[in-house]
């Protein structure tokens, strides 16, 4: 299961103020993907992706969209999401648009987490006309799922050591995404029950490990009809680990395929349905079209303008390690958005296996601050000039941050570089990237401390903690720190400072080419330590280096999810794309 395929093309389609992303263009039986909510809809976004891409290799035309203030969609006059109707309303037009774009006539709706609710009530519509459902960790009762919520809230708060800002109107943020009270209070409310499923509609139910009311609801599901069917849904948890960490449940996923494929064949389409060709979708002072881009248009970007004329250089935005490419909280979206509105245009880009992009057929997984994500960002550099933006601001965060210093040093298109929390200015090659990763977020003192928790303890000793790669990354770890203090005496020889070397010579040629690289960082951020083994303390050398400066923000966590965070991001984005007069983006 999930061999590697040529898969059927994308294509864009309208639904309502929004689009969604249709996967292969026609068959006889569709599938509609309802997503989670929130920060677990960050966290699935890429594995959804691929499961969607692996029914429709199989035949079946699968349509992926957002709800209402999530993920791509455009706001609406007064668009505060505060009920469920709403977010029932856009799955109906979703099913509506995945019939008329690709003629199907039986549509299996599958759903996850918060979605599963929402495809239990598509399934009781007569209007919605559902042949099939597939419920993935569903929700039972609204109220622990609600609680579900608040623990994964507190959790990311105590991480990040960012609480949420107090809000009118909002009963819960998670991740800087919120819940207002109307909806708060639906979601609360709900109470789903075997018998809300048509005994006419074949379900597949898979429960989470350790779920009794989840297991329990699966098999009174699988009593009432001989083709309901159950599982358990192994790897949930770690695909809710966070964005970047997530894998894909290969062996759920497969189970949801084969049921599909067993009890709703794939067959052609007798009606292929309307031609589907690209459009704009407006906003507020801004107009955005979704673009495939990359020599297999694997590349999936958002290209927001401005309604007025362009007034300076584009910006090109580029993820924070696997986070969609609306950001976290959606603040690179909002960012866009904000800058359209002062007349510079942009595009957002899914780098390759990450969000909606694919990888290059046949190639490996495409790992984070690898070489590979570079061409990436030539495939959207050529884009941009084709739009007649001579001069471009590449920006990111974390990983997003290190492909934007790279892609400049590689390619001069690239006039400024806004770069947030840069964890390295390049990698060390011996550095085990997988590892990195998952574990270069703390340090070592912490990690001891956690061993000293029962829980912690628990989980390293069942295995759910990879303790040699922990070991490993840890042991790695302590010795680069005795080699970087080494390296005074060692006359230059040790790798640290043959790597060093190597980026001062590219912050020199940026320098000598006259490419503006600003450095933000939140204090007490892990990529601080690492810029001063290359800059020295505070970044004191910065000042060799015309063009360069660094930022420090107080009281930001790594995503800036705080309000007056993101805003200095922002200021400093439209301030590279004003540097120069002369730097005006012609018309497209």
């Amino acid at each position: 299961m999930f061999d590697k395929k040529i898969y059927p093309a994308y294509h864009t389609v309208r639904i309502g103020a929004s689009a969604g992303l249709l996967h292969g263009t026609c068959g006889r039986t569709g599938i509609l993907i309802c997503d989670d909510w929130a920060y677990e809809s960050l966290c699935a976004r890429r594995s959804l992706r691929i499961l969607a891409d692996d029914l429709a290799g199989d035949g079946y035309p699968v349509l992926r969209f957002d709800y209402p203030s999530m993920g791509e969609t455009i706001p609406e006059p007064g668009g505060d999401v505060d009920s469920l109707a709403p977010l029932v309303d856009t799955v109906l037009q979703a099913c509506a648009t995945l019939r008329s774009s690709s003629g199907v006539t039986q549509i299996v709706i599958v759903g996850l987490g918060f979605g599963s609710a929402i495809a239990t009530r598509l399934a009781t519509l007569p209007e919605a006309d559902i042949s099939g459902v597939v419920l993935l960790a569903p929700v039972t009762s609204g109220r622990a799922y609600f609680r579900e919520l608040q623990l994964r809230a507190a959790m990311i708060s105590n991480i990040t050591n960012v609480k949420p800002e107090p809000v009118p109107g909002v009963a819960l943020s998670i991740a800087g995404l919120d819940m207002r009270d109307g909806l708060a209070a639906e979601v609360k409310a709900l109470r789903i029950s075997p018998d809300m499923l048509p005994d006419t509609i074949p379900a597949l139910v898979l429960s989470r490990p350790g779920r009794a009311n989840e297991a329990a609801f699966a098999e009174q599901i699988a009593a009432r009809n001989p083709a309901n069917t159950t599982a358990t849904f192994d790897g949930y948890d770690d695909l809710m680990t966070d964005p970047t960490a997530a894998m894909t449940p290969v062996e759920a996923f497969g189970t949801v395929v084969e049921w599909i494929k067993d009890r709703f064949p794939a067959a052609p389409a007798t009606d292929v349905g309307e031609k589907l060709a690209p459009f704009p979708l407006k906003g507020d002072g801004f107009s955005e079209t979704i673009e495939l881009l990359g020599c297999e248009r694997q590349i999936v970007g958002t290209w927001c303008e401005p309604e007025g004329e362009r007034t300076g250089s584009a910006v090109l935005f580029l993820n924070a390690g696997a986070l969609p490419r609306s950001g976290w909280a959606g603040s690179v979206k909002n960012t866009q958005r904000w800058l359209a509105r002062n007349g510079i245009p942009s595009l957002r880009i899914d780098v390759s296996d990450v969000g909606d992009s694919r990888p290059v057929s046949f190639s490996a997984e495409i790992v984070h601050y690898t070489a590979e994500q570079v061409e990436d960002v030539r495939d959207a550099l050529d884009f941009l000039q084709k739009r007649g933006c001579g001069h471009i601001v590449a920006a990111g965060s974390c990983s997003g941050a290190y492909l934007a210093l790279r892609s400049a040093i590689a390619d001069d298109r690239i006039s400024d570089v806004v770069a947030v929390n840069l964890q390295r200015f390049l990698w060390d090659p011996r550095d085990d990237l997988r590892n990195a990763l998952r574990f270069d977020h703390t340090d070592t003192s912490a990690y001891a401390r956690k061993l000293i928790d029962k829980e912690k303890l628990k989980r390293l000793l069942s295995g759910e903690i990879p303790i040699f790669s922990l070991a490993t990354f840890l042991l790695q770890r302590t010795l680069r720190k005795v080699e970087q203090k080494l390296a005074p005496y060692l006359f230059g020889l040790s790798p640290f400072a043959r790597i060093c070397r190597q980026v001062h010579s590219e912050l020199r040629a940026l320098s000598d080419r006259g490419t503006r690289v600003d450095l933000i960082f939140s204090i007490g951020d892990p990529g601080i330590p690492h810029m001063e083994h290359i800059l020295g303390k505070d970044g004191m050398r910065a000042a060799s280096y015309p063009g360069l400066e660094l930022t420090f923000i107080n009281g930001a966590d790594h995503n800036l999810t705080p309000k007056c965070a993101l805003e200095i991001y922002q200021q400093k984005i439209l301030q590279a794309a004003f540097s120069d007069p002369e730097r005006t983006a012609s018309a497209a």
